[in-house]
């Protein structure tokens, strides 16, 4: 049962409007932090905090698990309301598509992850050893063999990527649709809404919700080739941040099926996606940065973190769009 009242929906609009402001600025003071922490204060190779790190460095990772458990614990108040003695929790009456912020944000992650699985292509194409001179196998069915075998993981990601890309681009394409729109279709506000709920979940093919489930296997992908590659110290700073920030990603894509399917609790879908701002923003930009000038060594390629900061993008248009255009309810 939903209840539309144009008073709570302004009172939820303005709280959430305080802290998406208030989580965009930890995710760029975080940012700037590890930024810094990177440069100045981490091997360059084997990622573990140098000598010169004092405990108000080493404790600054713990003060990023802190905020994160802290959204994670407020988000079970502060989205939920009583009511008449009935106890209700917030909503949104539409899952809001084809602003601009998002047409733009979904085509330039499409692109990216159409450029990770074309830069997998290349690496495929040109081996290159660990003295830098490029393999050349005798055919390229003993070639494709032995990379399959060295690389399954990679192998999967490759098509896994594509799909991805395929969801992003049509997330691009969907029509202008937010929650003011649909209530002029009807003069009945909850009569509407349940017509409305009806003609979202109509309006998203069963193919674009299969295709919505590929970003979740991509970040679970990497998740597993994080925990098998032993080239790597799985346990520094710049490891766990990688494997948390692919699994923060899991679940906010997760959350964003949800809304597809109907689920438009905001609970979830608020919390999940200021805690992946978080995690992947810090994680990503500090890595792609100064691998560019040759400062750190990656785990990963650098298409990678270019893909997580497109995500990045995408999740800011997606809260954007939903708290400006989106109507809050509340449902019981």
């Amino acid at each position: 049962m939903f209840m539309f009242d144009e008073a709570v929906h302004n009172i939820i609009k303005r709280k959430n409007k305080k802290f998406a402001l208030c989580i965009s600025i930890l995710v760029f003071a975080f940012v700037a932090v590890r930024m810094v922490l990177a440069r100045f204060y981490m091997h360059e190779e084997v990622h573990f905090y140098t000598d010169k790190a004092n405990i108000f460095i080493l404790s600054f990772d713990y003060i990023v698990a802190a905020c994160v458990i802290a959204i994670y614990i407020i988000s079970f108040f502060i989205y939920k309301r009583k009511k008449e003695s009935h106890n209700y929790t917030e909503a949104v009456d539409c899952f809001v598509q084809g602003t601009q912020a998002q047409v733009f944000s979904a085509s330039l992650t499409g692109f990216l992850f159409v450029a990770n699985s074309v830069f997998q292509i290349y690496s495929f194409m040109n081996p290159v050893n660990s003295t830098g001179a490029i393999q050349i196998n005798p055919s390229f069915i003993e070639h494709f063999f032995e990379y399959l075998s060295l690389y399954p993981l990679d192998f999967v990601i490759f098509f896994i990527s594509i799909l991805s890309s395929v969801y992003f681009f049509k997330t691009a394409a969907l029509n202008f649709d937010i929650g003011e729109n649909i209530a002029l279709l009807s003069e009945n506000n909850e009569i509407g809404l349940e017509n409305e709920e009806e003609d979202n979940n109509y309006k998203y093919s069963s193919a674009h919700i299969i295709f919505s489930f590929m970003p979740i296997i991509w970040s679970f992908l990497n998740v597993f080739k994080c925990f098998f590659d032993m080239s790597k110290n799985v346990n520094s700073p710049v490891r766990i941040y990688e494997l948390l920030s692919f699994l923060a990603l899991s679940t906010y894509f997760v959350s964003e099926s949800r809304m597809i399917v109907g689920r438009r609790e905001t609970s979830r879908f608020f919390t999940f996606s200021y805690i992946s701002l978080i995690i992947v923003a810090a994680s990503s930009l500090p890595n792609l940065v100064w691998s560019s000038f040759w400062i750190l060594t990656t785990n990963n390629d650098q298409i990678v973190y270019a893909s997580q900061i497109a995500i990045v993008i995408y999740i800011f248009s997606r809260l954007y769009s939903q708290i400006k255009y989106g109507r809050f309810l509340l449902q019981r």
